[in-house]
């Protein structure tokens, strides 16, 4: 894969049929006066609805309560109809001002400019390009909300479509008459139709939308947009099947979840074997429910190749966590870390450990869990650098990214070409996409004498990114006898030598 693939391969794949980007009208383009009063159409009503909420007794009956409840849906309704405006003309106003003077903001003290033309040429992109300035965009956006690079795709996708696509249905969010699950799913429907069809489809669910469920008004949006879409069935089936994925998530408890997205035959073909394997088992003394059953059932086959098989040779990397102070006092406290998860019980990783390729000692800081130093015995000092970033930092720097250490790179965080040097201090780890943010458009990182990195996106916005080992941020009290973080850890005498703490005594101080 391509530097520039690698950039461009989360780009949206959601169509609206809407103008450019650049080249959208917003309420200012026709004078403060419109621009104004689009104001207040968007945050009067807020005003008067927070008020009204604010200056209500406390519910003295289930009716106060529940009318109590509809205001408040309301509410949100108007403040998520706001965001969308301002969202998609804050897009729109990045793009007219990326495209005039490009991406950098001219308040902002610009990086070495030859660096960056020259980072640009190397990753293959063009930062006026709209692709790349929305996928900054995007990450600003994200650090703005406080949520996922994800969630702030989708939030613009909403924004574009509610503001450019369907007005009236803003227009009824805005208004509280309608939920935002429901002006959600009007815009998701509305891909691929023509403004017409949008505009049949906001004529026909409206009305009914401002009484009835949101899975009423998704039933009825969802039939209208497959009788007004212009492309067979067939067609669209064919296309989906070739964006076919698999992904996952991790869960609490040492749990994680496999989605596959795939066609429904293969879906109902593969259910159906397992439900038939799962009836099959008559074991009396076998106590597993039925779901664990099946469950079992789909990991004997791709793990050890059930019914026949040797199983799969790929098995987990087990990284041991053994605290500073816990070392000292108490080692059969160590934690367990499995790559790519986080915290799992001891007991598991022992279970595996015998068959991982690699068993890694590593110390973290007993006040804030952050990595500072992994076993080196069998690595170079490079290889130890390596080790110690995968550790510290768990996954990609950058702010909100998760993307796992193995996909994520070494990356000076003041540029090598700059005299940046190869250290702990100075390196941090950033997958390739958010290396083209840093190098290329414009965002800049400093470290900090924490270990934390402070983030400045191009307009401005300011995030500090901690480690992702760091588990506490609480400041150590040097007048309790025990930290907040591990309350059973005793500073005995042999613990405050080897952190250099010693008590004054008369004879010091005379």
């Amino acid at each position: 894969m391509s530097k520039r693939e690698v950039f461009h391969s989360s780009d949206d794949p959601r169509r609206l049929h809407i103008g450019p980007p650049g080249q959208r009208t917003t309420p200012g383009d026709f004078g403060l006066w419109a621009a104004n009063l689009d104001q207040d159409n968007l945050f009067t009503q807020v005003a008067a609805t927070a008020r009204k909420l604010y200056e209500l007794p406390p519910a003295a009956t289930t009716d106060q309560g529940l009318e109590t409840l509809k205001d408040i849906t309301r509410l949100r309704s108007m403040l998520d109809a706001a965001e969308a405006a301002v969202i998609a003309d804050s897009y729109e106003h990045a793009v007219k001002a990326s495209t005039a003077q490009g991406a950098q903001d001219p308040l902002i003290e610009a990086p070495n400019d030859a660096l960056q033309d020259q980072s640009s040429q190397y990753y293959g992109i063009d930062p006026s390009e709209e692709t790349v300035i929305r996928s900054s965009f995007v990450a600003e956006t994200a650090i703005a909300l406080r949520s996922t690079e994800a969630n702030a795709r989708d939030r613009l996708f909403m924004a574009e479509g509610l503001r450019h696509l369907c007005p009236e249905t803003l227009e009824e969010l805005s208004r509280g008459e309608i939920t935002t699950r429901t002006a959600q799913e009007i815009v998701k429907q509305s891909q691929d139709l023509d403004p017409e069809d949008v505009q049949h489809m906001q004529q026909t669910l409206l009305p009914i939308a401002r009484t009835a469920t949101d899975s009423a008004v998704a039933h009825r949006a969802r039939k209208i947009h497959e009788r007004l879409h212009p492309r067979p069935i067939e067609e669209r089936h064919k296309k989906s099947a070739e964006d076919r994925k698999v992904s996952y998530w991790n869960e609490p408890n040492g749990m994680s979840v496999i989605q596959l997205y795939m066609p429904a035959e293969n879906t109902l073909s593969i259910i159906n074997t397992v439900n038939w394997h799962a009836a099959q088992h008559n074991d009396p003394d076998d106590e597993r429910t039925e779901q664990q059953r099946r469950l079992d059932i789909i990991c004997d086959a791709l793990l050890d190749g059930w019914p026949a098989g040797g199983g799969t040779p790929l098995k987990a990397r087990v990284a041991v966590t053994i605290p500073a102070l816990e070392m000292l006092t108490d080692p059969q406290r160590a934690l367990a870390d499995l790559e790519g998860y986080g915290p799992i019980p001891i007991g598991t990783a022992l279970r595996i450990a015998k068959d991982a390729p690699s068993f890694m000692k590593v110390l973290t800081d007993p006040w804030s869990g952050a990595v500072i130093d992994v076993g080196r015995e069998k690595y170079r000092p490079s290889k130890a650098l390596r080790d110690l970033l995968r550790n510290r930092d768990i996954c990609c720097r950058f702010p909100g990214c998760n993307r796992p250490a193995e996909t994520s790179e070494i990356d000076h965080i003041e540029a090598w070409a700059s005299g940046g040097h190869t250290s702990r201090t100075n390196t941090h780890l950033l997958c390739k996409r958010h290396q083209m943010f840093k190098h290329a458009l414009g965002w800049q990182a400093t470290y900090l004498p924490d270990g934390s990195v402070n983030w400045r996106s191009p307009h401005g916005v300011v995030c500090i990114e901690l480690p992702g080992s760091v588990t506490n941020v609480q400041n150590f009290d040097f007048e309790k006898d025990q930290t907040p973080m591990l309350p059973t850890v005793q500073l005995n005498e042999r613990v405050r030598k080897v952190l250099g703490w010693f008590e004054s005594t008369d004879e010091d101080t005379g």
